[in-house]
């Protein structure tokens, strides 16, 4: 079988399983959860196929393409998926997103060991709210994973994702009651000054927003439980507001532009003075946490990078000692280590070694 058959087949094998969850939602929800869970894990593991077949055989066995083929092996579980897309990739989950997948996996595994169906009516009606709860937050941290940071693998299936998020609307009616019960606690917030968003997971005006930096904010769901570090810029293109969650890759709800971390470093430093061009602050820097190149830059009084959202004070910024590029952290032993942009010494002795 080719190889773009093996990912087309894995695809669609996790848009069905989405579609049945959704499917079972009403009136079988210990397997809506199942099968929610099982579409996460296709994904991923489609991910590391459209890299490599091998990547996606469990570590404790060896690669096998005829056992691949014919189904015969042990797949990666979600830990091992995401060691793989960080270690062999260089596309690692952010910490929000494995959380949440974990926190599935977890809800999937009390559904398979301590689900009983004979439950009361409000126990089943409790269990449809947590369940909405989850499967929005994980369906948004995994839609904007698969179209925004993936977009070259999973692009061409945008029609069919866009119809599960459609479909997934349908979960505000069970999240409905939990915000008419917070409603007053949300006012009562209001009133003592506190800001109210529009939450990105679940749609309700129920996200409460507190300042980190200007307007990289944390918010905080009252009725999904949702939570972020989210920075809302201007598209470039449009002037439609667009919302940054966790980590520097979005789209423009309203255009579609594509915005990746170096495309927010230049929005954030568009009208500063003393960037590196004017040779006074020397910035953009690198992040040594995401390995992101010229990516910290100042934001709000101190320094951000727009990859993952790390914060660094001023003082943290140091020149390497090979290459003299501007890192963020410690450059003690860069010299012979390297940083973000070069190897140093060790890895120029090596490089003329060879």
């Amino acid at each position: 079988m080719k190889h773009t058959q093996m990912l087309d087949r894995l695809v669609e094998n996790a848009v069905d399983f989405l579609e049945r969850s959704l499917a079972d939602f009403d009136t079988a929800p210990k397997y809506s959860v199942i099968h929610f869970y099982a579409a996460v894990e296709l994904f991923l593991k489609a991910r590391l196929l459209a890299e490599h077949w091998s990547l996606v055989v469990a570590k404790r066995q060896d690669p096998d393409l005829k056992k691949f083929e014919s189904g015969d092996f042990q797949s990666v579980t979600l830990d091992e998926a995401a060691d793989k897309l960080d270690k062999v990739l260089q596309s690692p989950l952010t910490q929000a997103e494995l959380s949440q997948f974990r926190n599935l996996a977890k809800h999937r595994n009390r559904m398979v060991h301590f689900f009983h169906e004979g439950a009361t009516a409000k126990a089943q009606d409790d269990l449809k709210q947590q369940i909405a709860m989850e499967q929005l937050k994980a369906w948004y941290f995994l839609n904007r994973l698969l179209l925004e940071r993936w977009d070259a693998v999973f692009g061409k299936w945008r029609k069919a994702l866009a119809k599960v998020t459609a479909a997934l609307k349908n979960h505000h009616e069970y999240l409905q009651v939990i915000y008419d019960h917070v409603k007053p606690e949300i006012d009562a917030k209001i009133a003592t000054g506190s800001t109210i968003e529009e939450c990105p997971s679940c749609g309700f005006q129920a996200a409460e927003a507190e300042e980190i930096l200007g307007d990289f904010k944390h918010r905080n769901c009252f009725v999904c439980q949702f939570e972020a570090q989210c920075l809302t810029v201007n598209c470039p293109k449009c002037g439609h507001t667009v919302i940054f969650v966790g980590d520097g890759f979005s789209r423009c709800a309203e255009c579609g532009q594509k915005l990746e971390p170096d495309d927010l470093a230049r929005l954030l430093t568009q009208d500063q003075i003393g960037t590196k061009d004017y040779y006074e602050s020397g910035l953009p820097a690198h992040c040594p946490d995401c390995d992101g190149y010229e990516t910290v830059v100042e934001h709000g009084g101190k320094l951000l990078c727009t990859c993952c959202f790390q914060i660094y004070e001023h003082e943290e910024i140091h020149q390497c000692g090979w290459c003299g590029n501007l890192n963020a952290g410690d450059m003690e032993d860069s010299f012979w280590n390297g940083c973000v942009a070069c190897q140093g010494r060790a890895g120029h002795d090596r490089d003329k070694d060879d």
